[in-house]
């Protein structure tokens, strides 16, 4: 690859220079800087390769070079917070992003966490307005966000609220009836970021709305009604008011002689 250009195969990007693709772009570069440096000396220094104490110095100067212009290189990407290393991503730019230096607790990749980065930096220059406060909660849960203002339902008469209240919003967030992959996490990362964003005199609720979605397998669906008529008037007529049939006050049984009686109303 050409000194000071980007490699577009290369996949390590930590800040330690170890590694084998590391040692393998080291020996790279420093070959040809040792073959420059040989060419610089006297016709009498007839040895091209390693062996002789002065190409053992100079091996040992091209690959100092060597490293120092794969470290060039490198600084010279962290100048845009889009190629960035994630380590310097997150102590320039997450730093004066995150409040109070807190780290999210969730396991980002390297691309992860900077594609998360950018679009903070993108949705924090919006402003504190409803679509920042919705765009963050997309950034971490998929599903329809909705954002209700308080003091727009208070204007309209609806709702439980008061002019105490006027200066609140929920977020609803439905999820289609599938709980979310590590809700808790991104719940508690979601409320992190719209502490940063929200007005500070505001106050919010965060809710999870679970919808489920019917998909009838055979045919269309029917829909029937069905209804149950009781009336208590009939076991009011089976009753006996007087107490309990035939025994008197001492729960002893007595024997009534019945005649004549009507039962004709009774069914």
């Amino acid at each position: 690859m050409a000194r000071f250009q980007f490699d577009p195969n290369r996949v390590n990007y930590a800040l330690s220079p170890t590694g084998r693709e590391y040692n393998l772009r080291l020996l790279q570069r420093a070959q040809p800087i040792f073959t420059q440096l040989l060419n610089l000396l006297p016709s009498n220094y007839i040895s091209a390769v390693q062996g002789p104490n002065y190409s053992n110095e100079l091996k040992a100067v091209a690959v100092e070079l060597a490293r120092l212009e794969l470290a060039l290189e490198d600084v010279d990407r962290d100048r845009c917070f889009e190629t960035t290393r994630p380590e310097f991503l997150y102590s320039i730019v997450g730093y004066f992003l995150l409040l109070n230096g807190r780290v999210p607790q969730m396991e980002f990749s390297d691309v992860a966490f900077r594609d998360l980065l950018i679009n903070l930096i993108r949705i924090y220059f919006q402003g504190s307005v409803p679509e920042s406060m919705t765009d963050v909660v997309k950034l971490l849960l998929s599903g329809n966000v909705q954002l209700t203002e308080n003091f727009l339902l208070i204007r309209r008469n609806t709702g439980a609220y008061d002019i105490s209240d006027q200066f609140g919003f929920d977020l609803a967030i439905e999820t289609g009836g599938v709980f979310p992959p590590d809700v808790f996490s991104k719940d508690q990362l979601v409320r992190q970021l719209l502490d940063i964003l929200r007005p500070a005199h505001t106050l919010y609720r965060l809710r999870f709305v679970f919808r489920d979605e019917y998909i009838p397998t055979y045919g269309e669906v029917l829909d029937a009604m069905r209804w149950h008529l009781a009336s208590y008037y009939y076991d009011d007529f089976r009753a006996y008011c007087g107490g309990v049939r035939d025994l008197d006050r001492l729960g002893r049984k007595t024997n009534q002689q019945v005649v004549a009686e009507d039962h004709s109303a009774d069914f």
